[in-house]
């Protein structure tokens, strides 16, 4: 075949069939690695044991050292904070200050002088608000499914930004809080009659945390054969692209 200046040769398409082959067949043996793996570390997920919304089986459980567990319910703060900066009573307040700040920056510019194009440079000043600190409030203790727990057993990632409150021209401050109770599922290590390893999942089920967990391996699996194809090709037109003259005959 010839595209101009670009010919691939017989041999040359029956070659880029075997790597093509081949590579298909290491992808095949990276994807099951691949999925093997995931599914290895969704087992725990699998095989925890559920509660949902039980607050006797979580007492149980924690009581009889159970291992892996998926347990939904409430969170709950058992004395909620506030401060006098916002209304409402909260699980955790965050007040971040930042200062609107003065920065310069050196511009680029061309102009032509005569057959020449020159190039200069201006200094331009700018304004941005800029972090300068933080205070952080949040109860003592928690409750989830009647059990209490110290603040800082689970790490909760569902702030919200309440406020903004300015200081002046120059000064303003931004709060993020946490509400007092909320719903979700905690993946827990219940050993040692306290629960470890903690992940929470805000405002989510058991089911659609194993569905997730079940989806993450076809996503997985078409993110690499994506990314896997795309190398093939690359190879092929590589290889295709590069005179080998080693694949004609020789004779003189």
């Amino acid at each position: 075949m010839n595209f101009g200046d670009f010919e691939i040769t017989f041999r040359e398409i029956l070659v880029s069939i075997a790597i093509t082959l081949v590579l298909i067949g290491i992808g095949f043996l990276i994807s099951s690695a691949i999925e093997d793996g995931i599914n290895e570390s969704n087992e725990k997920y699998y095989k925890a044991l559920k509660i949902n919304n039980d607050k006797e089986m979580f007492k149980y459980a924690i009581k009889t050292n159970v291992g892996y567990t998926l347990a939904q319910g409430k969170v709950q703060a058992v004395k909620s904070i506030s401060i006098k900066d916002i209304k409402g009573e909260y699980f955790y307040i965050r007040k971040e200050k930042e200062k609107y700040t003065k920065h310069y920056k050196q511009v680029s510019h061309t102009k032509t002088v005569g057959n020449k194009t020159e190039t200069y440079y201006t200094t331009e000043e700018y304004w941005t608000w800029d972090y300068a600190g933080k205070e952080e409030f949040h109860v003592e203790k928690f409750n989830f499914l009647s059990v209490d727990f110290d603040y800082g057993t689970i790490n909760f990632r569902n702030e919200k930004h309440k406020k903004t409150k300015n200081d002046g021209r120059y000064i303003r401050y931004q709060y993020y809080v946490i509400p007092t109770r909320f719903n979700g599922t905690l993946f827990t290590y219940i050993d040692n009659n306290t629960i470890n390893k903690n992940e929470f999942y805000i405002n989510n089920t058991i089911e659609n945390i194993i569905k997730e967990k079940e989806k993450s391996v076809n996503t997985s699996n078409a993110i690499f054969w994506t990314v896997w194809i795309f190398f093939i090709t690359i190879i092929d037109f590589g290889y295709v692209y590069l005179e080998n003259n080693y694949l004609e005959d020789n004779k003189k």
